[in-house]
């Protein structure tokens, strides 16, 4: 039985073909071995054998055997399991990253809150008390009132300044997130892009998705890596090289098709919203630092007023606080000084109103004539701006009593408390106590997310360092593939010259006596 004259030749030509196509790919591997989201690539060659099917009757196909060997296509090392775990992790990362970065900011626009100094708001309450316990023993002093006028008119210009840092806070961040948002959808419309092209122009071996185009793959994992960061990402891999990928429960790529995320602001609340452009819908994320500006821009805390805002305690819960101390500020400041008396005698009682409450001075008012007095708007009334002795209550001798309940009320422990409007519960405690309260809140906050971030963070590094270990170049086992192959070149050069020796005897010697 005689096989095909040039079927050695053809079988050494594969052999020459696959060990080029290895020194090739072995040398891709090392070359790429520290470039960004490149997967480590290897051959994958099967044995060639004879066709038992090609006739109704079965044959000795013997004289057809040893074709050689074949490349079915160029694969990528990947693990998609530990693929989805990072992805997963990675959210998380994003999450707790993005809530330290908001929080540490308003920890940096909140640092004079509970600061001893002169331009601290507790350094500022503490003069005010001092003066004012001056200033009960020398009510007839005009310097000792002004220094009381002037602590006041500091305390308001504090808890304004607080609260325009707070906004600036407020403001950079839902910059911050648009700029994100925008990202994020030019990263959906690129991978929906990568799908395109490897449906129309790449296409996949064999419709077998794991010998498809490489380099795209790369590029398409690395944004997918970048998605899962901002959102949480679920990816389906299909048979025609493509991905579907889901976020928030949402279909955001399928083939060429992809969503994008909309982001609005209320004018009125300051609530940022998120919504899918195609239906309308309002985006449910359940990790990634998109979900982390949204909560923290709109947390609330408990105290959730507007659709929209969260429990979390954020830029809003923090404004409040402020809000809170302004409120609480004025109600003892205009519920202590009486408005006068009803006469010059001794027995005179204090002046009513038609309903028999007691009148008190107006201290403090509005900047813009509002009737709610918040951080934002608080000033010393017009009043007693007007007139720093508008502080006392004259009944012909100064009378300091009202001075030094004022005093007493600004410094108690009990009658001060600090809460939302038709809240049940709040902090009752002296002005100094919830300073530190909000500090230490908020502290406590900072040091929760740090810890959530660096667990984060280290478990994102091990799978990483789990999928590099499957996916990355090794550079001592890609330079044993080259010599490998190496040899493999030399075997198939050196069956290639064995044939054209055998062939030669075979054409030009065979039947010549004598040789």
């Amino acid at each position: 039985m005689i096989r095909p004259t040039f079927l050695g030749f053809d079988t050494a030509k594969k052999g020459l073909t696959t060990a080029q196509k290895g020194i090739d790919i072995a040398g891709q591997n090392l070359v790429n071995w520290d470039s960004e989201g490149y997967t480590r690539q290897r051959i994958e060659q099967v044995a060639l054998s004879q066709d038992n099917y090609s006739s109704r009757f079965s044959s000795n196909r013997v004289a057809v055997a040893g074709q050689g060997v074949d490349i079915v296509g160029i694969s990528q090392q990947r693990d998609s399991f530990l693929d989805k775990r990072y992805r997963e992790q990675y959210g998380d990362v994003g999450y707790f990253d993005k809530v330290d970065d908001i929080l540490k900011d308003i920890q940096s626009s909140l640092d004079i809150l509970d600061a001893q100094g002169d331009s601290g708001l507790r350094g500022r309450m503490m003069a005010l008390l001092d003066s004012l316990d001056v200033f009960s023993g020398q009510p007839d002093s005009p310097t000792n009132a002004n220094i009381v006028a002037t602590n006041v008119k500091k305390i308001a210009d504090t808890l304004k300044l607080l609260d325009g840092k707070l906004a600036k806070v407020q403001e950079q961040h839902t910059y911050d997130m648009s700029v994100e948002v925008d990202e994020y959808n030019q990263m959906l419309a690129k991978v929906a892009e990568i799908n395109r092209v490897i449906l129309e122009d790449s296409g996949v071996i064999n419709n077998d998705a794991r010998y498809g185009p490489n380099e795209l793959y790369d590029e398409r994992n690395s944004l997918i890596d970048k998605l899962s960061n901002m959102t949480d990402i679920s990816v389906t891999h299909n048979v025609d090289g493509t991905v579907t990928l889901e976020a928030g429960g949402k279909i955001v790529v399928q083939g060429k098709k992809y969503e994008t995320l909309d982001m609005s602001q209320n004018k009125n609340t300051g609530v940022i919203s998120l919504r899918w452009l195609s239906t309308g819908e309002p985006v449910q994320l359940e990790t990634g630092s998109i979900k982390a500006s949204a909560d923290y821009i709109n947390g609330r805390g408990n105290n959730i007023v507007n659709p929209g805002e969260t429990s979390e305690r954020g830029v809003l819960y923090y404004k409040d606080q402020l809000d809170y101390i302004a409120q609480t500020f004025a109600d003892v400041m205009n519920s202590t000084i009486p408005a006068g008396y009803k006469g010059q005698g001794p027995e005179s009682g204090l002046e009513e109103d038609a309903d028999g409450n007691v009148l008190y001075k107006t201290l403090i008012g509005t900047t813009d004539g509002s009737g709610k007095i918040t951080a934002g708007n608080i000033s010393i009334s017009e009043d007693w701006a007007k007139d720093s002795n508008y502080l006392m209550t004259q009944r012909g001798n100064l009378d300091t009593t009202y001075i030094l309940k004022l005093k007493e009320r600004l410094n108690s422990d009990e009658t001060n408390t600090f809460k939302p409007d038709g809240a049940t519960e709040g902090f009752t405690g002296t002005f100094l106590d919830y300073f530190k309260v909000i500090g230490t809140t908020l502290g406590s906050d900072i040091s929760y997310s740090e810890g959530r971030y660096e667990a984060a963070s280290v478990m994102a590094s091990n799978l990483d360092d789990q999928r590099d270990s499957v996916a990355g170049v090794n550079v001592d086992e890609e330079t044993a593939n080259l010599m490998l192959y190496n040899k493999s070149l030399a075997a198939a050069s050196r069956l290639m010259t064995t044939l054209d020796d055998a062939l030669d005897v075979l054409i030009n010697r065979t039947g010549r006596v004598g040789l």
